[in-house]
């Protein structure tokens, strides 16, 4: 009965796929003359597009203001007690439903380094805790399933005020945005009367745009359930690189772009920005095309020196807002947790604590260190800090306490070392942005 279901399914929602383009078979694969392309940013955007355009012929130069390349993949050592020891802008999951990243890392042989998860969980306290691994990841079934966990009840369904969930079915890129875009989750939540484990299950999703509820568009929110949950079979469980970012990822990846003749100029941020008349000017030096795959905060930047743009872009652009603050705090310890979980789990948030990952059951080289030294390598992850927790000493303190809450057989550990981190440089995704986000193509000719 559920194959007929899920085959009717696939054929009423088009195998779940929507055609976005209609390549021209008869364009060339091959540029015939030389065009230069610039690309601001080597994070997995700019290093994709320099990879594109280069296998395609283009002459590119790569910018990137730090020493490592990635973004927020990025991977950088650092010394501790006499150790040299890596760490990263915290942990990164390949979902199912990351379709041309994935496809990209199987053409580059990359896909041999991913590690599925176990589990998708999410923890209320030591004991309880929401499970989404046997979920029927076929549309509609996988709604039932989450009623039979509990995440909502036949009261859900019958009570007048819940009514408006129902538009959590009924995403459209158009009216979506134009309904929900002004409204928070918060907001949505209490009208709607919406259960508290399927609270948990959306804060799970508002807090990987590293926004509080109250802050996060309700719209960005029922889109995100669909990419991941309601237009697909991928499901919520997910892969992730068995070692460091740079072994896995970067390092190759460089490898193929350097064999392209792609020119990587690290710890060189764009200073400089003109719109000429037959292209750009960057750093003083002139390219037939510009592509931006800068951080918000990078972007905002380069903005105020740009010269030339077409209004329309230097204000869509100058509208993009950095999110809420955010702290990693990786922690390399003398115990181990005492029992079985997935390398990575997320919490029932009390004040900082989002998510905990488990390196030493995930990476190589973390596990290594911790046969060596006898103890766990965690990363606890705040999404999204409070307004009133802004001390780093008691941001430490919050997200340890939490920390113990689900694992109080920890308490009392000793850190060996540590790598903490208090940031607010990822893209926002708050109430009434939409209308003025900046598509891929700009107004300014030339300039993605």
């Amino acid at each position: 009965m559920k194959t007929l279901l899920r085959n009717k399914i696939r054929s009423k929602l088009k195998n779940y796929k929507v055609p976005l383009n209609t390549p021209d078979p008869s364009a060339p694969l091959m540029l015939s003359g030389e065009k230069r392309v610039a690309v601001a940013g080597a994070g997995i955007a700019g290093m994709v597009a320099a990879l594109s355009l280069a296998e395609r012929g283009f002459r590119v130069t790569l910018f990137e203001k730090a020493s490592y390349l990635g973004g927020k993949i990025g991977s950088w050592t650092f010394e501790s007690g006499g150790e040299t020891l890596r760490t990263t802008h915290g942990f990164h999951a390949f979902f199912n439903q990351y379709y041309n990243l994935l496809a990209l890392m199987q053409r580059l042989g990359l896909d041999v380094n991913l590690k599925e998860i176990d589990d998708y969980v999410v923890l209320f306290n030591e004991h309880e805790k929401q499970h989404f691994k046997g979920i029927d990841p076929t549309p509609v079934l996988n709604i039932l399933d989450l009623r039979k966990r509990g995440v909502f009840n036949v009261f859900t369904l019958i009570n007048p005020l819940s009514i408006p969930l129902l538009q959590l079915l009924r995403y459209d890129p158009d009216t979506t945005f134009r309904r929900y875009d002004k409204e928070s989750f918060t907001r949505f939540a209490r009208r709607t009367l919406m259960p508290r484990k399927m609270r948990v299950v959306f804060n799970s999703f508002a807090r990987a745009f590293f926004a509080e509820p109250h802050k996060m568009s309700m719209a960005e929110l029922m889109k995100s359930f669909h990419f991941y949950f309601l237009s697909n079979e991928g499901g919520l469980i997910y892969k992730s690189l068995n070692d460091d970012f740079e072994y896995t990822f970067l390092r190759p990846f460089e490898q193929r772009l350097r064999a392209l003749g792609v020119d990587i100029r690290m710890q060189t941020p764009v200073e400089s920005l003109q719109k000429t008349e037959p292209g750009f000017r960057l750093n003083g030096e002139d390219f037939d095309y510009c592509i931006l795959a800068t951080d918000v905060k990078g972007t905002s930047a380069l903005l105020q020196r740009a010269e030339g743009l077409h209004s329309t872009d230097v204000q869509q652009l100058g509208s993009l807002k950095a999110t809420d603050r955010y702290a990693v705090y990786r922690i390399w310890t003398d115990r181990f947790e005492a029992r079985e979980t997935p390398y990575f789990v997320m919490t029932d948030k009390r004040r900082a604590l989002d998510s905990i990952t488990f390196f030493h059951l995930l990476e190589k080289e973390s596990a290594e260190w911790s046969r060596t030294h006898g103890g766990g390598i965690f990363e606890l992850h705040s999404y999204s800090l409070p307004d009133d927790l802004r001390d780093e000493q008691e941001i430490r303190r919050a997200l340890l306490e939490e920390f113990y809450i689900y694992f109080p057989e920890l308490k009392g550990l000793r850190i060996v070392h540590e790598y903490f981190q208090h940031r607010d440089d990822f893209p926002a995704f708050h109430t009434g942005q939409y209308a003025l986000r900046p598509p891929v193509c700009m107004q300014t000719p030339g300039l993605y």
